[in-house]
């Protein structure tokens, strides 16, 4: 039976100083992916003393089957760092390989259409205009529609804005 030693104070913090860039977005994708692989190592009846480490059979049997045909690339790749980090944190040893990424490849070629967005044009300062001059602002709900796209456009614009520097 595999037993679990849990890694100390000072062996964790360079695992959270790598995440701390986006840790509520990263830790939510992450819980998703470790919630995901729970279930299916349920759904198999794979013993808990496997869950960690998993195997590299494991990993991609998981890939295989949660994730080809039915989502991006980037679930995939987000469920298996959540994986990841779990075995990090309890300082087991991570079996990811050159034939997990390979299952990565093949899940995402099978994945549908509907799963994939197609880049559009981006909103101009034309459009709000456009907006604005096809809106009957005497009526409150199209006064609300034009608020929420202007303070939307303004909001993206300021984002992209404040990251397009490179800070030192």
């Amino acid at each position: 039976m595999h037993e679990l030693k849990l890694m100390s104070e000072p062996q964790r913090t360079p695992i959270a100083l790598a995440m701390s860039p986006d840790i509520p977005g990263t830790l939510k994708n992450y819980a998703a992916g470790l919630s995901c692989f729970t279930k299916f190592c349920d759904n198999f009846s794979i013993p808990e003393s496997d869950h960690m480490p998993a195997s590299k059979f494991i990993l991609s049997s998981f890939v295989t089957t949660r994730g080809a045909g039915s989502v991006r690339k980037s679930a995939i790749k987000s469920w298996l760092l959540g994986v990841e980090l779990w075995h990090h944190i309890n300082g087991a040893p991570w079996h990811g390989s050159v034939e997990l990424a390979r299952c990565v490849e093949g899940a995402v070629k099978l994945a549908p259409v509907s799963s994939h967005r197609a880049k559009c044009d981006p909103i101009t300062i034309e459009h709000i205009h456009s907006l604005r001059r096809n809106l009957d602002l005497t009526n409150s709900f199209n006064i609300a529609v034009f608020a929420i796209t202007c303070i939307a456009f303004w909001c993206c614009c300021r984002y992209i804005y404040s990251h397009s520097f490179v800070l030192c």
